[in-house]
């Protein structure tokens, strides 16, 4: 079969055309690589594909057709213009690329020799700001890097850091460091060694306008003194090299207009005084310093108050254990009551005790203060009962030995009400006594009338020397006896107004003939009502016991 190969005229056009092709691949190869976005062009996309598949399959059928050599030359002419044409398109594309990569190039930044320190010294501080929110809040770190960069940026010999009491007008040496003599009189017994010195510094205190400190602390103004040996306000302590004045910088730490904290920076007098630089300097890193100081202080508060919330709630749990899991109901007498916990009081407790078989013994508690502690003294208090009632002493005894068992032992800020009756069924006595406890209620079913019983006592935990006195009640059927705590009578409504004991006795009169717990429910209702959505200020708690026998 004669084909195109022998035709030796049309091999050479041929052969040149695919290598144009060849070429061509090459460019478009290239322009995929470098600019993909130019094959998103769908006018592009076509010319290229149609004028590669064309040609190379022309090619591909000249080789095997023969007498095609006119053909052949078309097809080397074709793959000359579109090389030619690649050729262009990919200088092309390398102008725009420059054009665009200028366009588009953002600029090196201008850095300027930047002899300001500042900016950089507040990113520091924003920093450790940051970590100390991230993990444990450590005030005195944070002091101690205010201190060091002080020092560092003023090119000072020492310096100490103040900080402000919030309850009293005196500011406390809570960071110190380097070489610094003390601008302030020191005490006439305290040897002039360095070592003492320096630990007298430490822990230096000082009232609002005492020392340079003391004064910057209650004007809020910083202070440069360059020559401390010629300023009123420095004092000068002695020959000692170490007690010679030098130069002094001191500057509030403030967050607004008030005053956290003040900070002092020294030169010893063998260098260079302090100079408006390095007062402004020492000025500015005081600003980041208080703003610093104020964020810890809030992350603080934060902390502080949700474990304060916390705390409420183990000691809310705390307290709903110790008081009763079911109220018993006796032949003799029936029982009733009702608990509203206010969040974070946590200082109320009742218990009914049957320690002895002839002996029912009830007691009502208010522990003043709140959270873990008060639980704490009312788990002291129900335990000493708990012992104590399994006697044949009198309610009156009974009382001396829990106020004789608890005081000293627990604050002062956390002393409790307590009021105790032991009631006999065989004969009917009620033997009653009250540690500043609310009076008791009584009412006597055989004349129809309510009696309140005061007795002027102290609370448990106040004075080992306490008198608690019996009171001797004779009971007979139909008889309710109420115990119940101030938030219950104290409870404010929405005018303001307080429930009362007058508001109580009137509900007792209005449901005498009904059992304990429903005499409970009806007062707990009519609380609620009275209180209405007015928030509770403190837990309330009634106690009712009914003389069935």
């Amino acid at each position: 079969m004669q084909t195109a190969l022998l035709d030796s005229f049309a091999i050479l056009p041929l052969a040149s055309s695919l290598l144009m092709q060849g070429i061509a691949g090459f460019f478009i190869f290239r322009i995929a690589k470098n600019n993909p976005e130019k094959f998103q062009n769908p006018l592009f996309v076509k010319l290229a594909v149609s004028f590669v598949v064309i040609l190379g399959t022309s090619s591909l059928l000249a080789i095997f057709i023969p007498g095609l050599l006119v053909y052949a030359s078309g097809i080397l002419i074709a793959s000359i213009i579109l090389l030619v044409m690649f050729i262009l398109l990919n200088s092309y594309v390398i102008e725009t690329e420059e054009d665009v990569e200028s366009e588009n190039a953002v600029p090196e930044p201008v850095v300027a020799a930047v002899d300001d320190p500042l900016i950089a010294i507040g990113q520091d501080f924003l920093s450790h700001v940051a970590d100390s929110m991230a993990g444990e809040i450590n005030l005195v770190r944070l002091l101690d890097f205010i201190n060091e960069t002080l020092i560092k940026n003023t090119q000072a010999d020492g310096g100490v850091v103040f900080l402000a009491d919030d309850f009293e007008d005196i500011i406390t040496s809570k960071s110190y460091s380097g070489k610094f003599p003390p601008p302030y009189k020191l005490p006439q017994d305290l040897p002039h060694k360095q070592v003492r010195v320096e630990t007298n510094f430490r822990y230096a205190q000082f009232n609002l306008g005492e020392t340079i400190f003391g004064e910057v602390a209650a004007s809020g103004k910083p202070a440069l003194i360059e020559e401390g040996a010629h300023d009123s306000r420095i004092f000068a302590n002695g020959p000692e090299d170490f007690l010679k004045p030098g130069s002094y910088i001191v500057v509030p730490l403030m967050v607004k207009d008030r005053v956290v904290g003040v900070a002092g920076i020294a030169r010893v007098p063998e260098n260079k005084p302090f100079g408006e630089e390095e007062f402004r300097v020492a000025k500015a890193i005081s600003q980041y310093a208080g703003s610093a100081i104020n964020n810890v202080y809030g992350v603080q508060e934060i902390l502080e108050h949700a474990d304060l919330e916390r705390e409420a709630s183990i000691a809310s749990k705390i307290q709903k254990t110790l008081h009763p899991k079911r109220l018993p109901d006796l032949p003799e007498a029936g029982f009733g009551s009702f608990f509203n916990a206010t969040k974070g009081v946590c200082g109320d407790y009742y218990d009914i005790i049957l320690a002895r078989r002839d002996r029912i013994v009830v007691a009502i508690a208010d522990v003043a203060g709140k959270g873990i502690q008060s639980s704490m003294v009312m788990i002291m208090l129900r335990s000493v009962l708990q012992l104590v009632t399994n006697t044949t002493k009198t309610a009156g005894t009974i009382l001396d030995w829990v106020n004789k068992g608890i005081t000293g032992k627990i604050d002062m800020d956390h002393y409790a009400t307590l009021s105790l009756l032991s009631y006999n069924p065989a004969d009917h006595i009620v033997n009653y006594a009250s540690a500043g406890h609310q009076p008791l209620l009584l009412y006597k079913a055989s004349t129809g009338k309510l009696e309140v019983l005061h007795q002027k006592t102290d609370p448990i935990g106040v004075e080992r020397s306490s008198v608690y006195e019996d009171m001797k009640l004779t009971v007979g059927q139909g008889d309710i006896i109420i115990l119940y705590t101030d938030g219950l009578i104290e409870a404010l409504n929405q005018e303001g107004h307080q429930y009362g004991i007058e508001s109580l006795t009137k509900v007792i009169m209005e449901t005498k003939s009904m059992t304990a717990k429903e005499i409970a429910t009806e007062v707990k209702h009519n609380v609620q009502a009275f209180v209405g959505s007015a928030s509770l200020h403190d837990d309330q708690t009634l106690v009712v016991m009914k003389i069935k026998a």
